[in-house]
């Protein structure tokens, strides 16, 4: 790893994601044509390209081969001018169907988590986000020093039900921020009012998000309840990845806790309006920093 230090590091799993169209799956030795179907890129793409879009400077660690999908996520980190950090891995480490509506998603993945236990040591920074739990676990010790280092750690959930389960045993906070949804964070406690409570041995702050209902919990001391912003939803994918990079963005941009949660909640209902939770260009988020960032 370089000794460069930057605003943000990602560090997870970059997904290829093929959005499966609504349809019924033909007979055995048929074959059925629709009008299209939608590819991205995802996962710790997703967090990376939405703080790259609200100024920060972002560094990604993701495991990469030689394969199609692996060039592509170097050509797209190369576009946005987001540093990039691989670990060896085998060609496309990450595959994702995603099967979405306007109102939920779900996936049938394939990912070479065992590829982030051979991280020793993360690219210097002053945050570092790792979006699901399934990663964070793997990367206990890394996390761990980087934080003793001075880096503020993240870590969302995405659907882990076995780290879920372990996460209110916790009495030892080792992140400074956990990003959970509404399900999600009913896995963990079986109560969403009382969750950041219950998970203050996992983080210092702890929000969850309720899709339409907006947010609540705790961030850096501050209570949260904030609404969502009402807009048109294409599809939720990435959302969740959008909020976590906007509420990152505005605390190292000098912004208050509320004024973080707002500008994540901002940034989440952008990604609503598009399939996938990928930021391939900038300007879709450029005004939200006005008036809501200090000044760099």
């Amino acid at each position: 790893m370089t000794e460069r230090e930057t605003d943000l590091v990602v560090v997870g799993m970059a997904y290829f994601e093929v959005f499966v169209p609504p349809h019924q799956r033909p007979p055995a030795g048929e074959e059925l044509f629709v009008d299209g179907i939608q590819l991205a890129l995802g996962g710790a793409l997703n967090s990376a390209t939405v703080a790259a879009a609200l100024g920060l400077q972002v560094c990604l660690c993701v495991p990469l081969g030689q394969g199609i999908v692996d060039q592509a996520v170097v050509l797209l980190a190369k576009r946005l001018g987001i540093r990039l950090e691989p670990l060896a891995a085998s060609d496309n480490p990450a595959i994702s169907l995603v099967f979405s509506n306007s109102s939920d998603r779900s996936f049938v993945s394939t990912s070479e988590f065992e590829v982030l236990t051979k991280v020793k040591q993360l690219p210097k920074s002053r945050w570092i986000h790792v979006p699901g739990l399934e990663e964070a676990d793997r990367l206990e010790e890394p996390l761990a020093q980087a934080r003793r280092d001075g880096a503020r750690i993240s870590v969302s959930g995405s659907w882990s039900p076995g780290r879920l389960d372990q996460l209110a045993r916790r009495n030892s906070p080792a992140w400074d921020l956990l990003v959970l949804n509404e399900k999600e964070a009913l896995r963990a406690c079986s109560d969403v009012a009382t969750a950041p409570q219950r998970l203050a041995g996992a983080a210092d702050s702890v929000l969850v998000t309720l899709a339409a209902n907006g947010v609540c919990g705790g961030l850096e001391g501050t209570a949260i309840q904030n609404r969502a912003v009402k807009t048109l939803v294409l599809d939720p994918t990435g959302a969740g990845d959008a909020f976590c990079g906007g509420v990152i963005a505005g605390l190292l941009r000098g912004a208050t806790p509320k004024a973080a949660v707002e500008l994540g909640t901002d940034a989440a209902a952008r990604i609503l309006k598009q399939t996938g939770g990928l930021i391939t260009d900038p300007s879709i988020m450029a005004d939200l920093s006005e008036g809501t960032l200090c000044k760099p």
